[in-house]
């Protein structure tokens, strides 16, 4: 009896074996024996900057799983001494060969989560969406190991099933891609396991492939996030240098799985400080708000859920939560995200015609509701709304609706419509006096509504790609927690490109040519903007790209002022042969006109740019950056204003998750510059240890000498338990 009840066990432990195949071992190194029982596919097909030719380089897939992880190994076949690999930070390594899987749990073409690494295992993760955006600041905790060969390098993922959202059953089918970027005589070549359909827009929605998953075990997580933040700062003053009280904090994030489709995230006191600061940007003769992209962690989740045509939803807009939870649910046929939060801080953008007004708000209430029904090919319907109520008065509310619908596999339509109804605070924030309408900028506890409206149609074929869309924002029509910085506008912009694909063993890679117009009037029916634009894009050899534009500006309007016949040429030049190396040049030169609203003109405008990186060793890099920009009076070529700004990076890579970063940067328009140094760990997407402080100078009695302006010193220690 005892025999027989070993047999039963061992003939039912090699089927299971047999149905989710052998596991092979995880040491970076892809085995065809030990990953003999997994599905096998072949990487073969380059769509970049070809269109579906052979790859230049072969790649062997293997795709198997556990009861709690898939395992994904690829074996990369290339020119070992042209393989470009050096030791990054994670996410970094985009610019080197590497490898990817892309992973569509609901098979809709909704999103995919993807992820791989480059040849020295630094590991690359983002989402690809159904709309064609790339989120890198996407991250998913998974491992990777991999190894180099004579004539290949290896790469094995091990993806924990937790990770991913999806509908668990007995049985599902999944679709996945897998993404190869290798390079071939100094040239970069973008490979799929499919030959692409260019006039789908949809790449998600193409995949033939997928991979069927039987019997998991996907392990709800519970993970705990604390934080202990210091800090000393110290300013110049009348007296001399001083240095204040030691200051610092400490917090609690967290996630929890509710089940396999839903997480709820919370944040307690979280510091919401960036590692990597925000670059400064030249705002000379601007007069509206400036956009910074979203880096926090607590914020990595959902952004393909909430990100819409108008700007409805700017997460950076939610400054400093003493409290925030955040509900996120992805459905078979529908999702949701749910976001609250109590901000001690709260930032107030208003938008105008012509400008945009900001200031640093006081406490507030804020929520994000947002649901969406998902349909095959991408399409889905949805609602939006935001709150945001202040605790000592005033509120600002937008509901909405959109939809995006693909037909006829080569037409994307999509729409948007927004209405916002806003009681203003009676507080001092916005210090401007200025008019919208019959209304004032004051916060004097006004009341407004407005509207907003996207409509557009596109068509995408292998060699057309053409776009219709229609925006307009009322004249108090304002987004709480969005980025609108403009309003009392009807755009209607139309554009027509031709694409074209060169031989293999042409000079010539990939050509793209381009036409548009955009025209804008406000709601007192004066035309405000008209322009023609063209471009030319060329891809070349040794990875020279190139693109030259030109721009005529019929009129343009701003504060009574009218301009015409202001013409602007751009040329864009980048040359990256080898990995040692990657130069990049942007130059515009025309007309434009000076913003100044006492005294507007049409000027003779110039920028030039270069952005550089020297990869010195595998292990440390320098990137100098140069943005210089001017405006000319066009009769007596006095200047209206001048500067540039200078920045330069070095980095020193310990390993794939310890690293030094130096940064500099000198700021000739507000004449001063800065020192940072930074020491990082950083093991995992979440977990975080740095060091590091920042020294300020400026101009001294308007004259050569500098002098230490301010001064800070910190350090964050941020770690993830897994429960």
């Amino acid at each position: 009896m005892r025999s027989t009840l070993q047999t039963i066990l061992t003939l039912f432990s090699f089927l299971l074996t047999a149905q989710q195949g052998i596991l092979p071992t995880f040491d970076g190194v892809v085995s065809a024996q030990e990953w003999k029982g997994a599905e096998n596919f072949s990487i073969k097909y380059e769509i970049d900057p070809g269109n579906n030719i052979p790859s230049p380089h072969l790649t062997d897939v293997f795709v198997t799983y556990s009861k709690t992880d898939l395992y994904v190994g690829f074996i990369a076949y290339a020119d070992m001494e042209n393989l470009r690999s050096s030791i990054r930070n994670r996410d970094e390594g985009f610019q080197d060969d590497n490898v990817l899987i892309g992973i569509d749990t609901y098979g809709d073409g909704r999103f995919m989560v993807s992820a791989g690494a480059n040849p020295e295992g630094n590991q690359l993760d983002l989402k690809l969406s159904s709309t064609g955006n790339d989120d890198i600041s996407y991250n998913i905790n998974f491992e990777s190991k991999t190894s180099k060969h004579k004539d290949s390098y290896h790469v094995e993922l091990k993806i924990p099933f937790s990770v991913l959202q999806f509908k668990n059953a007995p049985e599902m089918n999944w679709k996945i891609l897998l993404f190869r970027s290798t390079y071939t005589d100094s040239n970069r070549s973008g490979n799929l396991n499919f030959p692409i359909d260019l006039n789908n827009s949809c790449l998600p929605c193409q995949t033939p492939t997928s991979i069927t998953i039987k019997n998991i075990e996907s392990k709800n997580r519970v993970s705990l996030l604390p934080y202990v933040y210091g800090g000393l700062s110290g300013e110049e003053d009348t007296s001399g240098f001083a240095y204040g009280k030691p200051q610092g904090s400490f917090g609690l994030s967290g996630l929890f799985d509710l089940n396999n489709t839903t997480s709820l995230e919370y944040a307690i006191n979280p510091d919401f400080s960036q590692v990597e600061a925000d670059v400064s940007q030249i705002t000379a003769n601007n007069t509206f708000a400036i956009f910074f992209e979203e880096r926090r962690p607590y914020f990595n989740e959902g952004n393909d859920i909430i990100e819409t045509e108008l700007n409805t939803v700017y997460t950076r807009a939610v400054n400093k939560p003493l409290l925030s939870t955040k509900i996120i649910s992805q459905g078979e046929n529908q999702r949701f995200y749910w976001l609250t939060a109590f901000d001690e801080a709260s930032p107030y953008l208003i938008a105008g015609e012509n400008r945009s007004y900001f200031g640093e708000g006081k406490a507030a209430f804020s929520n994000i509701f947002r649901y969406q029904r998902n349909y095959d090919q991408g399409s889905n319907i949805g609602f939006l709304t935001t709150n945001r109520v202040f605790r000592d008065g005033g509120y600002g509310h937008t509901i909405g609706v959109d939809g995006l619908l693909r037909f006829k596999k080569s037409y994307t339509a999509s729409f948007e419509y927004n209405r916002s109804i806003i009681l203003e605070p009676k507080a001092d924030w916005i210090e401007e006096n200025d008019r919208i309408g019959t209304l004032s900028t004051k916060l004097d506890g006004e009341k407004l509504n407005g509207d907003a409206l996207s409509i557009s149609l596109n068509r995408n074929t292998k060699n057309w790609n053409s776009e219709v869309e229609y925006k307009h924002y009322s004249p108090h029509y304002q987004t709480p927690l969005g980025f609108v910085t403009q309003n009392s506008i009807k755009t209607l912009s139309a554009s027509q490109d031709y694409q074209h694909f060169f031989d293999k063993e042409d000079y010539f890679k990939q050509l793209n040519i381009g036409v548009g117009s955009e025209l804008i009037y406000n709601y007192n029916s004066l035309r405000k903007f008209l322009n023609f634009d063209a471009y030319t894009f060329v891809q070349m050899k040794h990875n020279i790209r190139s693109e030259i534009s030109f721009s005529h500006v019929v009129n343009e309007e701003y504060e009574g002022f009218i301009a015409e016949g202001m013409n602007t040429f751009e040329l864009f030049l980048g040359y990256n042969p080898t990995e040692a190396f990657r130069l990049g040049m942007f130059t515009s030169i025309g007309e434009s006109i000076r913003y100044d609203e006492e005294n507007p003109a049409v000027g003779n405008n110039f920028f030039i740019g270069t952005f550089n990186s020297f990869q010195i060793t595998p292990k440390v890099r320098l990137s100098p950056t140069l943005r210089y920009s001017q405006l000319k009076n066009k009769i007596d070529n006095t200047l209206y204003f001048s500067g540039f700004i200078a920045r330069s990076e070095f980095n020193f890579q310990f390993n794939n998750a310890f690293s030094f970063r130096l940064v500099g940067e000198f700021n000739d328009f507000d004449k001063k510059f800065f020192f940072q140094p930074l020491l990082k760990w950083n093991p995992n997407p979440f977990t975080i240890f740095y060091i590091g402080g920042t020294n300020g100078y400026s101009q001294i009695n308007s004259n050569n000498r500098y002098g230490v302006e301010n001064s800070q010193l910190y350090f964050k220690f941020q770690y993830q338990f897994d429960l």
